[in-house]
């Protein structure tokens, strides 16, 4: 848990999720929660929950230091900001600032979250991985794979997060979400059967998952909100 050995370029969290593959738990909890009609995704990328935004009527701009995937984010027609390192935006500039799987690529997540927090007027969201007990959800094969790289300089429990959170002195919810497979199962599978024999085996567990069959056990990311003012 916490702080990880590792390298990382502010914003770069390898390769970014692309325009038309965001992840539809992430999209439904945006448009959800969103206040306001002005939204910054900052340190967003290519843009991919954006991209989604702009659908549904939000006026979204992203905000990066990634010049190249902030050219894609402009040829799927989004608002663009090219940040210099350091550079601030303005207190309640947008009503409510996204950090998509950002805080855990960023040196400092508590600076980076009071960052953001001046930047809004109405909420900040974010979204990063849970890591309740990172060791066993390795060793089961239940972490995804980008979890474990170098650029990922944060892991985070609930407690953790909420110690976090705690400290910064303002009205927040944090919720655990997007729940795995429970571990025996799953490396069972993983360490006898590969390729299209796995996947059929594994159809089962996907079923009962679907229906709420399996207990949720091994939470893989946090959704948080924080409410401005």
């Amino acid at each position: 848990m916490g702080k990880l050995q590792g390298q990382s370029s502010f914003f770069v969290p390898g390769p970014p999720a692309k325009p038309g593959e965001a992840h539809l738990p992430i999209v439904e909890f945006l448009l959800k929660e969103i206040r306001g009609e002005t939204v910054l995704d900052l340190g967003g990328g290519e843009g991919a929950y954006s991209f989604e935004l702009k659908k549904s009527g939000f006026v979204t701009t992203v905000a990066d230091i990634n010049e190249k995937s902030l050219a894609v984010a402009d040829q799927n027609g989004l608002k663009t900001k090219l940040l210099e390192p350091g550079e601030t935006l303005g207190e309640n500039s947008f009503d409510t600032v996204m950090l998509i799987e950002v805080l855990e690529h960023v040196p400092n997540p508590t600076e980076f979250l009071k960052y953001a927090i001046g930047i809004a007027k109405k909420r900040v969201l974010f979204t990063l991985p849970c890591t309740n007990d990172f060791k066993t959800l390795f060793e089961s094969g239940l972490t995804y794979a980008h979890i474990a790289v170098s650029d990922h300089l944060w892991h985070f429990s609930y407690d953790e997060m909420k110690k976090l959170l705690d400290g910064l002195g303002v009205k927040y919810s944090l919720a655990m979400g997007d729940y795995l497979f429970p571990g025996s199962g799953i490396k069972l599978l993983r360490n006898c059967f590969s390729g299209p024999i796995g996947f059929v085996l594994m159809l089962p567990f996907r079923v009962m998952n679907k229906l709420g069959l399996i207990p949720k056990r091994y939470p893989s990311r946090f959704y948080g909100i924080i409410e401005k003012g």
